[in-house]
Order: structure tokens, then C-alpha cells, then sequence
């Protein structure tokens, strides 16, 4: 809802249209401790499910042999000394660092493994709310939260200027909640948040 005596936004940075934000806080009261464990969580820890073609970061402590970037392949496998192929898609990263580690005890004493996602293969992120095309839409790589307003069109008409993000860390979701207007200016970028795979953007 447009409030008045605020200053309204026409067409902004390459076609996204924010009209009507409001004055002041127009963003839910999100507590700062909830907002730190959002951006501290990690794509891993989000039940991000391995895919083909992503790109996986490898470490076993104190074997460089072992230690490096791999490619899952379109069967959803990945070659690596000792275990050959071993089968990566549709483990999570925990539930393929648990197979992993266990594939490599029988050729190593106590291997520590550990693993992050370095690249993904198109996955999606969810942008809802008052934007003009909601939807789920393709995430590739690295994405901010501008990024993906401008994919949905930008906000609508109605929108009060506020995106609150929803992530996943385990069995929990935690939210973050970014005013629209400051990222959008330029006077606060740093607010212009990376987003990650399942990701779910609401707009007000």
C-alpha cells in the first residue's frame, strides 16, 4: 500500500519498476540473531541436494592427492583416486561426505573429509509476493538479490519495499529482511545479499 508523503520510485536500474516504497521501516522486526545465522549458513546446510555438472570442493586432511575440484558427471558420479567412481547426485553434501569418508577407510586410517559445493549446476530460487512475475526461476551461479528482482520484473505497483528471504539451515528455516530503496539508490549495497539454491524471496 502506497503511503502518503513518501517518495514514490519510477523505472529504476535496467527495467526494475519499484514504485510506492514507504517512509521509515517498512521491513518486519527480524531479530539480529536470526538475521547473523542467515548469512552464516552455507549451502550444505541447507539440505542442498548434489546435482549433476556441480562442481564439488574436496579436502582430506593432510592428503593432497585426494584434495581437489571435481566435476559431477551427467551419470551423477565423480572419479577420484582409490575409490574411482563413487556416486554423488541425490546425496546431500553431509550424506556424500559420510559415503565418501567411508569409501576412503578402507585405504586410509581415519580419513577427515571435508566437502562444499564451489559451483552449482542450475538449481532454483523461489520469488514471491508483490513483484510482477512470481515464480521459480533458474540459479546458475552467483546471484544477488537485485539479480533476481529484475529476472521477476520487479516489484509491482503495490509493493511497500521490503524482501524478506527465507533459508533453510537443517531442519530450520531462519529469515533476513532487506528495504528495498537503499540497494536500489545505491546507498546501501551492502545489502545486496547473495542468494543461494531454494531460496525463498518474498516481497511486500
Amino acid at each position: 500500500m502506497l503511503r502518503t508523503g513518501c517518495l514514490r520510485w519510477g523505472t529504476f536500474v535496467a527495467g526494475l519498476m519499484v514504485a510506492g516504497f514507504g517512509c521509515g521501516s517498512v521491513c518486519p522486526a527480524i531479530p539480529q540473531a536470526e538475521k547473523q545465522t542467515f548469512l552464516s549458513v552455507r549451502p550444505e546446510e541447507g539440505g542442498y541436494v548434489i546435482g549433476a555438472n556441480d562442481e564439488l570442493q574436496i579436502e582430506v586432511w593432510q592428503n593432497q592427492q585426494l584434495t581437489r575440484r571435481v566435476r559431477v558427471r551427467p551419470d551423477g558420479r565423480i572419479t577420484l583416486p582409490l575409490v574411482n567412481d563413487i556416486q554423488a547426485a541425490g546425496d546431500t553434501v553431509p550424506q556424500f561426505q559420510k559415503r565418501l569418508t567411508e569409501s576412503l577407510r578402507q585405504y586410509i586410517k581415519d580419513p577427515i573429509v571435508s566437502i562444499t559445493v564451489s559451483n552449482f549446476s542450475q538449481k532454483q530460487i523461489f520469488i514471491q509476493g508483490q513483484v510482477r512475475n512470481s515464480a521459480a526461476y533458474g540459479y546458475t551461479g552467483d546471484m544477488h538479490l537485485l539479480q533476481a528482482l529484475t529476472i521477476a520484473g520487479g516489484a509491482s505497483p503495490f509493493s511497500e519495499g521490503c524482501a524478506v528471504i527465507v533459508r533453510r539451515k537443517g531442519e530450520e528455516f531462519v529469515r533476513y529482511d532487506v528495504e528495498l530503496m537503499p540497494i536500489i539508490s545505491g546507498e546501501n549495497l551492502k545489502e545486496n545479499i547473495s542468494l543461494q539454491p531454494n531460496d525463498v524471496v518474498t516481497v511486500h
